[in-house]
């Protein structure tokens, strides 16, 4: 019996060495290569060595599924975050918390290196298979202070001593299980992605969530999806125990979010999907959508698509009565090279159009004129936005492209609004002619061949500007994002 353990220990430190020969011999910059090293030290990798399996048994094992289709992805993300507040407006997280407006820092600016390690199994053989997950997450403070955090990158306290981190991570895990083409998984390091709850991955790291999520491919062209979420982990955050909130109240406190959907594709660009959700004793949230795309002569094309959500209050109602309802239309005309969008949304109801969130940051909202910083999703508000794609690829430069849209909202009134809502708002009330717009640019490149073949580069710039009762102030915003994914 010491003899097999020390044989699981060779072959599970032959193993090691081999992913660390593996990571060393690839085009993944030497200066994060320890950083890597480090985050997949700590993920349980080799427990099936440290079982007491002999080295026989331990070669069996690789030659299964559950180990041949398993999967391993580490992406190295850095992330530069400007946030200027315009107009008087301040900062108000750190130590700006509880200080006169006068005296906060006028702007959040942080910069952070993120490291994201995915490992997944394949799955035992027989008629049901099962596997596992593990994700690890870490984060690098390059540069911040606790006047200026605040961004969404980096964990940090509020108060005269708060200050944001300089080294956190986290890591998750899942169970599943497969039945002919469908899945369910249970665990912390889920992150669903669906009209109702689509958890975020736009910041340093991205938000996991903790439940059980079902996903089914049976049916010929038909993809169900089924799943209800107890705790969430921020984006800037290491904890897996909080609670979800909602895009208008960040201090929400939602135990449960369950959702039920499906979509339909006929063809690869016409399809159609309904979703049902709850957000326990808040309301409930239904969708419908569908798409369909035109293709002509010489590789244009002509996109159509139609999208509504309504909510309605739930249970205990904590978010007060609702009954708000929001339509859109979007439709694009373009080409391999260029294409040109312009939509439409509106907001039925004297609330706003929430949804699901975490804490300081909403999850991806499926609005068609939902920009970067808001929604336009107020009361009774209408809005419509042009946006401009453009493609290099046959001008050239394969791999850069160029984005810019310009929303604009108006109409808001929130007179008739309940209590819950108002109040959130310190009771703020729309006047006529109120209005905002927001304006996002992007440029990005991923390279295309050599040693930094896949790194992407992204800059992206915001400007909105509102009148006095928005809930949001001016601000001008620079993103500035280097990704380099690695798989084995």
């Amino acid at each position: 019996m010491l003899n097999d353990d020390k044989a699981a220990r060779q072959q599970a430190a032959r193993r090691t060495a081999a992913l660390r020969q593996a990571i060393k011999g690839t085009t993944m910059p030497t200066l994060i290569r320890p950083l890597t090293a480090a985050l997949l030290a700590a993920l349980p990798f080799a427990a099936a060595a440290d079982t007491g399996q002999t080295a026989e048994n331990t070669d069996g094992f690789l030659n299964t599924p559950f180990f041949q289709d398993g999967k391993l992805s580490i992406t190295h993300r850095n992330f530069y975050f400007n946030r200027d507040f315009r107009d008087g407006g301040a900062n108000p997280f750190g130590t700006n918390w509880g200080k006169p407006l006068a005296e906060r820092n006028g702007e959040r600016n942080e910069w952070a290196h993120g490291i994201i390690v995915d490992a997944q199994s394949g799955f035992t053989s027989g008629k049901i298979g099962f596997g596992a997950e593990v994700k690890g997450l870490a984060g690098i403070r390059l540069d911040s202070s606790g006047a200026r955090t605040g961004t969404g990158l980096i964990p940090y306290t509020n108060g005269a001593d708060g200050k944001p981190e300089r080294l956190w991570g986290s890591i998750g895990g899942a169970v599943k299980a497969k039945i002919g083409e469908t899945v369910i998984k249970a665990g912390n390091s889920l992150t669903p992605a669906n009209p109702i709850l689509h958890t975020a991955d736009v910041r340093l790291l991205p938000v996991t969530a903790t439940g059980i999520a079902l996903e089914s491919k049976d049916f010929d062209k038909l993809n169900l999806q089924a799943g209800t979420f107890t705790h969430v982990r921020a984006q800037e955050s290491t904890n897996h125990d909080d609670r979800f909130s909602t895009d208008q109240n960040g201090n929400a406190q939602v135990k449960r979010i369950s959702y039920v959907g499906g979509r339909y594709t006929w063809q690869p660009h016409t399809w159609a999907q309904v979703y049902a959700g709850e957000l326990k004793d808040h309301f409930n949230q239904y969708h419908a959508q569908a798409n369909h795309r035109w293709q002509f002569d010489g590789g244009s094309y002509f996109n159509v698509n139609a999208a509504g959500y309504y909510n309605r209050d739930s249970g205990a109602e904590k978010a007060g009565p609702v009954n708000t309802k929001l339509a859109a239309l979007t439709a694009t005309y373009g080409n391999d090279t260029h294409a040109l969008t312009l939509g439409i949304q509106r907001v039925f109801g004297d609330d706003p159009l929430d949804y699901a969130a975490t804490r300081t940051i909403g999850s991806l909202a499926r609005y068609p004129n939902a920009g970067w910083v808001t929604q336009f999703s107020e009361a009774n508000e209408k809005s419509w936005q042009v946006r401009y794609d453009l493609d290099f690829k046959k001008l050239g430069a394969p791999g850069l492209a160029l984005m810019g849209r310009y929303i604009k909202g108006y109409g808001m009134d929130n007179s008739k609004g309940n209590d819950y809502y108002r109040k959130l708002r310190g009771n703020y009330t729309y006047q006529a002619g109120d209005k905002h717009w927001e304006r996002n640019i992007e440029a990005k490149y991923t390279v295309q061949s050599g040693k930094a073949k896949g790194l992407n580069l992204r800059v992206r710039q915001t400007s909105m500007r509102t009148s006095g009762t928005y809930r949001y102030g001016n601000i001008d915003e620079v993103r500035v994002i280097a990704e380099y994914p690695w798989s084995l």
